[in-house]
């Protein structure tokens, strides 16, 4: 019996291509990773689902890749099994997998898609919460580029490989891998887990939307809402691309060589005088900001307290933010009020600085005034001491 389980756990691993724990290490790499397991803890064995997949045989079976997902589905689809381990765990998982890429390739017999283990492991399965697991926020871009990520398995797809790269460069990784901010947005926060399709042009601006939401609706009240519509643009993939979002500048606004406006703008075509005030407004209060920073600098670092300027100052930056948003309503009037306003802001911090810097050269002056007083009496003591007999 024993020669015969350990022959089953042999053609296990040939017949699974799964990103298995114990696919290199045999029965005891799945062993030992079973120990930590999830459903080891919920008092699950090993029999729970190789005897299952038998059909009650009373043998262990290698699991086919077209039955892994049926037979997770079978404990995770039944809400009144699932209820006694966790009252909130959804059942719809299998569902939505159905519905997904995946699921459709797979249920029309194509073994090289994802299933469930290829996410979430065959064996060590833990917790989504759990910072270790596969399909923990920092981990899933690693999990997804395990495949996405390689060219020789998508090239049979038609896909590219270039998602993963891309997305790694992007403002949404910097903001996850880098500063661990785990509501910044990865593969599943677009696309879906279990569900996971490819959102169409018409849906990218709604998955944009999640997190935008000022964005978005400035856009939808925009003229150009109208106009992406009618030429089957998605509204947010036109200027920021979709996996390899960078970070927007305001050089993104203008007609010249490298602008993002001037990818569909030039000079002749509509809204380029719209463009070009947009631009300026920005660039004025950018630079209206630096120039109040450095003199408040200059002031502070001569020892005077400029708080009223720095508050100012503050200010005008939100201004500035604000305006960066107004960008995304392709109009003059709503951008040119918050820049004006931050303009004003701007102009109180330099006044502020510029005050303090004053107000130091006339201490300055005064200090110089009264050393010069000062060694004066001292040497007209001097004298005095020297004539006394």
């Amino acid at each position: 019996m024993k020669r015969a389980v350990t022959a089953a756990w042999i053609v296990l691993v040939f017949l699974m291509p799964s990103h298995l724990a114990w696919a290199q290490g045999g029965l005891e790499a799945a062993t030992a990773a079973f120990k930590d397991d999830v459903h080891a803890t919920a008092g699950l064995t090993c029999d729970s689902c190789h005897l299952a997949s038998a059909g009650g045989g009373g043998q262990y079976a290698a699991i086919p890749r077209t039955a892994i997902a049926p037979g997770c589905a079978r404990c995770h689809s039944d809400p009144a099994y699932m209820r006694t381990f966790d009252p909130q765990v959804r059942v719809d998982q299998f569902a939505q997998y159905l519905t997904s890429g995946h699921g459709r390739r797979m249920a029309a017999g194509e073994v090289r898609v994802a299933t469930c283990s290829d996410c979430h492991a065959a064996h060590g399965i833990t917790r989504v919460r759990d910072p270790r697991a596969p399909v923990a926020a920092a981990n899933v871009a690693t999990t997804c580029a395990r495949c996405h990520g390689d060219a020789a398995r998508m090239a049979p797809f038609g896909r590219d490989a270039a998602p993963p790269v891309d997305w790694s460069a992007s403002v949404h990784a910097a903001a996850l891998v880098k500063r661990g901010d785990t509501s910044a947005p990865t593969c599943n926060s677009c696309h879906g887990s279990h569900g996971a399709t490819p959102p169409g042009v018409a849906d990218v601006a709604t998955v944009c939307a999640q997190c935008h939401t000022r964005e978005a609706e400035l856009f939808r009240a925009s003229p150009k809402n109208a106009i992406f519509e009618a030429i089957g643009q998605g509204e947010c993939l036109a200027c920021h691309g979709n996996h390899r979002v960078e970070s927007p500048a305001d050089a993104w606004i203008g007609l010249e060589e490298g602008a993002v406006c001037a990818q569909c703008h030039d000079e002749v075509l509509g809204g380029a005088q719209t463009i070009r005030t947009v631009r300026q407004q920005l660039d004025r209060l950018s630079a209206a900001l630096s120039s109040a920073d450095a003199v408040l600098t200059r002031s502070e670092e001569a020892g005077m307290l400029v708080d009223d300027g720095r508050l100012a100052l503050r200010e005008a930056r939100e201004h500035l933010l604000h305006s960066r948003v107004l960008v995304h309503a392709f109009a003059e009037k709503p951008l040119s009020d918050m820049a004006a306003q931050g303009a004003a802001a701007a102009r109180r911090a330099q006044d502020a600085g510029e005050d303090a810097m004053r107000d130091l050269q006339v201490r300055r002056r005064g200090l110089s005034v009264a050393t010069l007083l000062v060694l004066a009496f001292l040497a007209t003591l001097g004298l005095k001491i020297r004539r006394l007999p």
